[in-house]
């Protein structure tokens, strides 16, 4: 899709400094949007350079108030957002009663579905003031494919799905569009490393992340509500 078109556009962008939300902040920018890139600290963003259209801030996005705080700091950079994409999110598997999953549970539902939860909430009243807008978060094939040893990360990316799918019922009709990407294994240095270069070939990157958030966020799109958008690359 082309990167272009979307210059009226203030988009929020969290987990900014990851290698996923780092690439899609970077061609929001270059689709002509205002970026504003959120992560839990301030600094993590140097990554990103600076740009006139891009604003940066640290907020811990698993707290109410961290997320109505990064939505101040959005409106005082460019006014009301209108799109968010929503790249936080983590990872842990092991046995279901290894001593630590008790601890993974919580973290991941934290992770990947709380934070979604506070963000899309926080984002509600600049969407309504916008007459409508976007949401996106990632989850995973293996919320609809679970797999041994991944009960609380396959949980927490189910109860996104969930989350998605009734906030898209209660909202349509506000022209608010709460969708969903299921991904496979996401091209990132950290899996590189834990699973070798060559299997890197069959996954997503974040350019395909990017082109997929592009769509949803489009007029091509403004049909779908509470989609589960499946990039599964070759794996």
């Amino acid at each position: 899709m082309n990167d272009m078109g979307f210059e009226n556009r203030v988009v929020v962008v969290t987990g900014a400094a990851g290698g996923v939300g780092r690439q899609v902040a970077k061609r929001w920018l270059d689709a002509g949007a205002k970026v504003v890139a959120v992560d839990r600290s301030a600094s993590h963003l140097d990554v990103l350079g600076s740009h006139e259209r891009l604003a940066t801030s640290g907020a811990d996005l698993l707290t109410a108030s961290g997320a109505e705080e990064m939505i101040r700091f959005a409106r005082s950079a460019f006014g009301a957002p209108d799109t968010l994409i929503h790249t936080v999110g983590g990872f842990r598997m092991g046995p279901v009663d290894a001593p630590e999953t008790a601890a993974d549970w919580d973290l991941m539902m934290a992770l990947n579905a709380a934070s979604n939860f506070h963000c899309y909430r926080a984002m509600l009243p600049s969407l309504r003031e916008r007459n409508g807008g976007w949401l996106v978060g990632i989850a995973s094939r293996t919320a609809v494919q679970p797999a041994a040893q991944m009960a609380a990360y396959s949980a927490s990316k189910a109860a996104l799905i969930a989350l998605t799918q009734s906030m898209a019922a209660e909202l349509r009709g506000e022209d608010i569009h709460v969708n969903v990407l299921l991904a496979s294994t996401i091209d990132t240095p950290a899996n590189r490393e834990a699973m070798g270069e060559e299997a890197a070939k069959k996954w997503v990157t974040g350019d395909d992340i990017a082109d997929a958030t592009f769509y949803l966020c489009s007029d091509q799109a403004k049909s779908i509500h509470g989609a589960t958008l499946e990039i599964y690359g070759k794996a």
